[in-house]
């Protein structure tokens, strides 16, 4: 904001003398044209706003079966009326559960092991989970979501799917 009330000051200057040496006496409205930068300047939170409204409703990820699992599925991420994020896990192949599921940082081939965000467990094939994230943030960020064999197997990941590939 600093560098940009500089240029706007140089430009300014530049402005008035040009409007000087003229002869004019247009130089007062000159002035008013070129200080008016109220609808340049766009807020951090503005430009996160338009990156929501440009998001789908709601968007399907394909969960890709991981270890010869034989566990596939679908996760759901849709926006709420609140702003926060609403995740629907179905699970195809899955043997009951429960099976913990956890959105991480990283991607499926490169995931940090730490959870960024507990889901509920995916039990009978589904699992559903309101974040206090927004869309914008889930997709501003590499993230993967995963499902896990079961509560004692955390390590062995049965399911994987990329945010960023939506």
């Amino acid at each position: 904001m600093r560098k940009m009330t500089i240029v706007l000051a140089a430009a300014l200057g530049l402005v008035l003398l040009v409007a000087a040496g003229c002869g004019g006496d247009d130089a007062a409205d000159v002035t008013t044209d070129v200080t008016d930068t109220g609808e340049a300047a766009e807020t951090v939170e503005e430009a996160l706003d338009d990156v929501e409204t440009a998001l789908p409703d709601s968007f399907t990820l394909q969960l890709a079966e991981q270890n010869d699992s034989g566990i596939s599925g679908e996760v759901e991420l849709s926006p709420t009326s609140e702003g926060q994020l609403e995740v629907e896990i179905e699970l195809d192949g899955s043997d009951g559960g429960p099976h913990p599921a956890h959105i991480h940082r990283g991607s499926c081939d490169d995931l940090d092991p730490n959870p960024e965000f507990p889901l509920e467990d995916v039990v009978d094939g589904e699992s559903e989970t309101t974040l206090e994230i927004s869309p914008a943030d889930i997709v501003a960020d590499e993230y993967a979501i995963n499902v896990h064999e079961s509560p004692e197997n955390l390590d062995v990941y049965v399911a994987c799917a990329d945010v960023r590939s939506q």
